[in-house]
């Protein structure tokens, strides 16, 4: 019995690839874990007219923080390995995201009253304000530098700010905003954060020799603008089909469906989580270049397999079962949907490391096509078939990942004698 466990150990030690990828998902877990306890604590001790505005408050910060990366997180995975100035390239791609996230995140308040009227808590107060625009440009600089660890073969970091330090801060912190109202819990989940970007970056300092600097590199700039900016066109369009599916589903089919869905998805999520995280691995091991491609998706597929195949059968049969943990009609009304987004997996894998193959080859412009069809086809599918019921819905997103999948690989087999930045010609 031990020698399978420390043949596993020894493969964890020294291979970059599944030991990132582990810690990756661990992140993943565990966030989702105290996440849940979060939220279950928030219900105890907050309204749920609170509970709706601060959801709608963290899912603003989330957005405007993602939205300000103008595809940053893609670029320090893909350079960093191999650059020669990496304090230089951190703090130019670090003052660009946090001061479009500030300023981002002002024109969000200027603008609540004509957006999200409900939301006029944070206007009346002043340090609300301030509050509001501080932590979000902090959520933005914690993206960062959880691709910064990518990069730099650290996933245990991320795993230690991200899954531990902001996680436990988290689950801790409604307690000292309970007289807050609703701010109180969007303060919470946004200075959890803020306290992980600050860890972060003083690991960055301690371990990797980082020393901060507000200067913008106009050469580094230059260097990466083009990569940058497509990746963030990308990064866009990937989010579409999450983002528009539940107000499909809620608009043609009811809000009821739209909760069994949600929580379907929420639970086969955990799953895709191996093939997301395996994925940024590979990106941050292929821009090493030290060992082929070849290999690396090789050995990418292996963890894959071995960890996706259990738990997708297990999802795809038990999945009503996990449901009715939550209620006899989130069984019943998502017990197909579970298993057809369970069937997904292999598609969305096959997505997930087309675009991550796309990325390192320098495919930019093929990346976006990829993720603009990927969006389109999810969204007209789901549009022009809402109405046979919402096991459709799933099948659209099953076509969507599979579709855009064959489209990247069409990209990568075409152009494969391309010479790629930084790659050997035969990788």
């Amino acid at each position: 019995m031990t020698k399978p466990f420390n043949l596993l150990w020894k493969h964890f030690l020294e291979d970059n690839l599944f030991r990132n990828s582990i810690y990756l998902m661990l992140t993943t877990g565990t966030m989702g874990g105290f996440g849940f306890f979060f939220w279950l604590v928030c219900t105890h001790i907050f309204t749920p007219s609170q509970i709706g505005v601060s959801t709608t408050l963290i899912s603003a910060m989330t957005l405007i923080s993602f939205v300000s990366l103008f595809g940053f997180n893609s670029t320090f995975v893909r350079f960093l390995p191999s650059s020669q100035n990496r304090n230089k390239e951190i703090n130019t791609g670090s003052i660009i995201v946090m001061g479009a996230a500030a300023l981002i995140s002002i024109a969000y308040i200027i603008l609540i009253p004509y957006i999200t009227p409900s939301l006029g808590i944070i206007r009346e107060n002043v340090w609300y304000s301030i509050g509001f625009v501080i932590m979000v440009t902090f959520a933005a600089a914690n993206s960062l530098s959880d691709s910064i660890f990518i990069a730099y073969r650290a996933a245990q970091y991320n795993f230690l700010t991200d899954g531990i330090i902001i996680s436990v801060a988290k689950l801790l912190l409604p307690f000292v905003f309970i007289g807050v109202g609703a701010y109180g819990i969007f303060a919470a989940s946004g200075l959890a954060v803020s306290i992980g970007m600050l860890v972060s970056f003083t690991l960055l300092y301690i371990k990797f020799g980082y020393r901060p600097e507000i200067r913008i590199d106009k050469e580094i700039l230059q260097k990466v603008l083009h990569y940058s900016f497509t990746n963030y066109l990308a990064n866009l369009f990937s989010i579409v089909p999450t983002s528009i599916l539940p107000i499909i589903i809620i608009g043609r089919l009811g809000a009821d469906a739209a909760g069994y869905f949600y929580l379907a998805f929420m639970i086969i999520n955990l799953l895709y989580t191996v093939s997301a995280s395996v994925s940024q691995s590979l990106f941050a091991e292929g821009s090493y270049s030290e060992k082929s491609i070849r290999d690396l998706i090789k050995g990418s597929l292996k963890i894959m397999v071995f960890l996706m195949l259990p738990a997708g059968l297990i999802l795809a049969f038990f999945g009503p079962d996990i449901l009715r943990f939550f209620g006899k009609s989130y069984s019943s009304g998502g017990s197909e949907v579970i298993a057809l987004l369970a069937l997904a997996a292999p598609a969305v894998a096959a997505f997930n490391i087309g675009s991550v193959l796309l990325r390192i080859r320098h495919q930019m412009y093929a990346l976006v096509i990829t993720n603009v069809v990927y969006a389109g086809v999810v969204a007209f599918l789901a549009v022009f078939w809402a109405n046979k019921g919402l096991s459709w819905i799933a099948i659209a997103w099953l076509v969507g990942n599979l579709v855009a999948a064959i489209i990247a690989f069409v990209y990568i087999f075409l152009y494969r004698n391309r010479p790629t930045p930084g790659l050997p010609v035969n990788s």
